[in-house]
């Protein structure tokens, strides 16, 4: 195919790789999972199971897909995530109303939420000394503004 059909404007592919949100969040989203992963790493969970545990723990999602759609993931996603939880044994599925399921943390998912905390706290705050205070609040704000442009632009599936 090389030097056939439509030539590439190269000068637009390097524009696009520096002004692109999805490449920006997509690359940091990825540098932020693998340097929470690695604190967490020693109570066996990973930052996305983490924030899975939470929200279950604050009882706020009444279905899967509120739950997916609150930790941020894709319901694929959140599915295989929580067969991993349920198999060891931090979380149970119960029926719910409806055809919903809904899910709740045992005793040892619990206990890992409780030993994972100070992982998690320690990230964070290792994080947010490199930032000033100002810097965490407004990232925070831009990422909410991104998120609500992402809604109103995101075509019809």
């Amino acid at each position: 195919m090389s030097g056939e059909g439509t030539r590439v404007d190269r000068q637009k592919l390097l524009e696009i790789g520096g002004s692109c949100f999805g490449r920006a969040v997509r690359r940091t989203a990825n540098l932020l999972t693998r340097t929470y992963n690695a604190f967490l790493a020693p109570v066996g969970i990973e930052v996305t199971q983490f924030s899975i545990l939470c929200t279950i723990a604050s009882a706020q999602a009444g279905s899967a897909s509120e739950l997916a759609e609150m930790v941020g993931v894709e319901r694929s996603t959140l599915a295989r995530n929580l067969d991993r939880l349920t198999a060891a044994g931090l979380v149970r599925a119960e029926a719910g109303e409806g055809r919903r399921v809904i899910h709740s943390l045992t005793a040892a998912g619990e206990e890992r939420i409780a030993a994972a905390l100070p992982l998690w706290q320690q990230a964070q705050d290792a994080l947010q000394a490199q930032l000033k205070r100002e810097q965490s609040d407004m990232i925070r704000e831009d990422f909410r503004s991104l998120r609500r442009a992402a809604r109103a632009v995101r075509p019809a599936a």
